[in-house]
Parts: structure tokens; sequence; C-alpha cells
């Protein structure tokens, strides 16, 4: 064992040593001849593993951003869902509130819009992504896309609401009520984009 890790350990200096001895051999050789043309091949060919090595480390950061930005558009329909769900649970549980079915609703009911209104700028956000910065598509595409952009702008303004009334709930529970609405709607938006019109075959036509 000794023995081998003695190799190991003088091995590179031998290495070294002969690339040394070599290097000075040939600039001798040069300065003899009044060439500079020997140590040309040494210099090309460091330039040439130089540029290999950062072609190759482009390649690397090319093919991560690659992957990286479908994984992202992928994103949008997988988000999609918490906002529909969380925000239509706030708006049910302070229906129920209201009813007098249940009682201290207040907490729940914050902690779902909050929840909600992150899920709603997550699912605004790779929505975007998913389409690019792109402004065109047809009708259902423009509903869509800004409706998307709206629920997300009221549920912050009803993230402040909840955070900052306790007691007078009437402009929260109006707000709760619009956008459970935009929310099905927009629901029912996406699900035209993604399985085509009258994907529920509700046509009368």
């Amino acid at each position: 064992m000794l023995l081998f890790a003695a190799v190991l350990a003088t091995s590179p200096v031998y290495a070294h040593g002969d690339n040394a001895h070599r290097s000075e051999a040939t600039r001798a050789a040069a300065d003899k001849n009044g060439d500079s043309s020997a140590a040309a091949p040494a210099t090309e060919a460091d330039d040439e593993a130089a540029g290999a090595h950062g072609r190759a480390s482009e390649g690397i950061d090319g093919a991560e951003t690659n992957r990286m930005v479908p994984l992202l558009k992928t994103l949008h329909p997988a988000t999609v869902h918490f906002p529909i769900a969380l925000l239509l649970t706030a708006a049910f549980v302070e229906l129920a509130a209201a009813m007098g079915m249940v009682e201290r609703a207040g907490l729940t009911v914050r902690l779902l819009i909050y929840t909600g209104t992150i899920g709603a700028i997550a699912a605004a956000s790779f929505g975007w992504i998913h389409t690019g910065f792109w402004f065109g598509g047809d009708t259902t595409m423009q509903l869509h896309r800004w409706m998307g952009m709206l629920i997300a702008v009221l549920g912050v303004g009803l993230a402040l609401i909840a955070h900052r009334d306790e007691s007078g709930r009437i402009l929260l529970r109006a707000g709760l009520a619009v956008i459970a609405v935009l929310v099905v709607a927009q629901g029912f938006l996406g699900g035209e984009l993604a399985h085509g019109p009258d994907h529920l075959g509700l046509s009368l036509t």
C-alpha cells in the first residue's frame, strides 16, 4: 500500500517535469534558430482548448435553459386548481357564517383568502410564461387572460380587507361573491381553451 501511495504521489511530478523539460527544449530550439514557429502550435492548441471549453459551458447552460422553460410552461394547468378551490371555499365558508351555520369563521376565511390569492398570482404568472408575452388570441383567450389578472388583483384587495376589517364584513362578503363568480367563469374559459369549444356539451344548438 505504501508503495502504491508513493507511485500515485510521484507520478504527477514526473509528468509535469517531463512537460517542462520539453517546453524548455522547444524554446531553446526556437531561440537558436531564430524562429518562433515552434511555440506557435502550443499556443494555438491552448486557444482551441479554451474555446472548446467555453463552447461546452455555453452548451450546458443552454441545455439547462431549454429544459427549464418547458417545465415552467407546464405549471400553469397544475396551479390553476388552487385559487379555484381556495377562493370558492372561502366564499362558501363566509356564506355559512352569514347564515349562522358556523361560528368564528373569520380566521378560516382569512387564511383561505390569503392562500387563494397567492395561488391566483402564481397561476396568472405561469399563464404568461405558458403563452409568452403574447397579446393575441380569440375572444375566449382574451377573456381568460385578463380575467385571470383581475382575479389576482381582486384577491390582493380581499386579502387587505380581510386583514384590516374585523367587524363589518359587508364589503368582504360582496368581494367574495364577485370573485367566486369570476373564478367559476375563469375555470369554464380555461376548459374551453384546453378541451375545445362547448367542452361541457351545454350548447342548445
